[in-house]
């Protein structure tokens, strides 16, 4: 499991994370929960990272991935 702690934004986090083959879990203040797509955590979260920052809207959020 992943956590994104993100402030802003995070519908589209969500959806951007979804659409990538994570699952959405639950959300708990500024931190999202995700299931990742396979077993190996570590490279989900950097998958996580790179995705939300590569987006239109990733530039202009502050966040952090962590792996759980």
């Amino acid at each position: 499991m992943i956590i994104v702690n993100v402030a802003m934004m995070q519908e589209k986090v969500i959806q951007l994370l979804e659409e990538n083959g994570f699952t959405y879990q639950e959300k708990q203040g500024l931190k999202l929960y995700f299931q990742e797509p396979s077993n190996d955590i570590t490279t989900a979260a950097q998958t996580a990272k790179r995705l939300i920052k590569q987006s239109s809207f990733g530039s202009a959020l502050f966040f952090n991935v962590e792996e759980v």
